[in-house]
């Protein structure tokens, strides 16, 4: 089949969603079909990941109106996004509108699934959680923790609801704390200032994957996400995760290898108890569900149900 992607991959540290797209051609292609990143002649079947119109790939006016030139192909619909994640306007109502066109839908997380079926969305879908290449991001075998526990996080997006409230209290905290410290990869909001926090450039690929298994445990202070990509390659790279009660579909994989906080306070206490149960913590994550070929397997199994 010839099949379509509205999004150009990017090459480098970007989002989740160009993530997906570089993995899922590259699956497509080893299983024999045709990648395309433009509207020609011929396509089968086509991937929305994102309506909105930018100079990245088609939008959804364009979709729509080459569906109505070859009524035939089909269009599955990814939905990665909502207002929610990051205070904005307009792109629930786009993604709603966006899917009247589309033959499958595909949510991320069953939270973002809740999200949109409480805004009106009333049609079957799947849910495919996100995955990495777990050749780029596995474990230590004989991992060991220090007296000083090595903290984490990374981020491509600098949005203020990535955590930064969380990241600004941990670094004053650290200022008279010797017993952990903290590493912050990736872009950063311009209100962040920390001081007593590592700061790495964004990384991706192979050198993101070293620089997690340097750590000890993971952080996300993200809010809302609708699944995210960055405790996804944290779980496989072996990190034990704390993650905050707002997080939305990020928690329904970090409740099975982590602990929940809702404050800064409780993060603290958990915290403490993840120091104390490591080990145990760490053995919990299921790095069977986390690579990218099970994400895919489960697409090619929907692409398959179309034809």
């Amino acid at each position: 089949m010839k099949i379509m992607f509205n999004r150009k991959p990017i090459s480098g540290p970007w989002g989740g969603g160009n993530s997906f797209v570089i993995n899922m051609s590259k699956y497509l292609e080893s299983m024999g079909h045709q990648v395309v990143y433009d509207l020609v002649y011929g396509i089968d079947l086509i991937f929305m990941i994102d309506p909105r119109p930018n100079e990245m790939g088609n939008s959804v006016g364009d979709l729509s109106l080459y569906k109505k030139s070859f009524p035939k192909v089909k269009i599955i619909h990814r939905i990665n996004e909502c207002d929610k994640r990051k205070n904005t306007e307009g792109m629930d109502d786009l993604l709603m509108r966006s899917n009247t066109i589309a033959d499958k839908t595909v949510f991320i997380s069953e939270w973002l699934a809740k999200y949109f079926q409480d805004r009106g969305f009333n049609k079957e879908y799947d849910v495919i959680y996100n995955g990495c290449d777990t050749n780029l991001f596995y474990p230590l075998k004989n991992k060991q923790i220090g007296e000083t526990v090595k903290l984490v996080t990374h981020h491509w997006s600098d949005n203020w609801m990535k955590g930064f409230d969380i990241y600004t209290k941990l670094d004053e905290y650290l200022q008279d704390c010797q017993d952990y410290e903290f590493t912050y990869v990736g872009r950063y909001n311009k209100s962040y200032e920390p001081k007593n926090t590592n700061i790495i450039n964004p990384l991706h690929g192979a050198a993101l994957g070293s620089e997690l298994r340097k750590h000890d445990i993971y952080i996300t202070a993200s809010r809302w996400e609708p699944c995210g990509m960055h405790h996804v390659e944290a779980a496989a790279s072996g990190l034990p995760t704390l993650f905050h009660g707002e997080g939305g579909g990020i928690n329904e994989l970090c409740v099975k290898h982590g602990y929940r906080y809702d404050d800064f306070d409780s993060f603290l206490e958990k915290l403490d108890l993840l120091r104390q149960n490591f080990f145990e913590i760490r053995g919990k994550i299921n790095h069977t569900n986390l690579g990218i070929g099970n994400c895919c397997g489960r697409y090619n199994n929907v692409i398959t149900s179309m034809f």
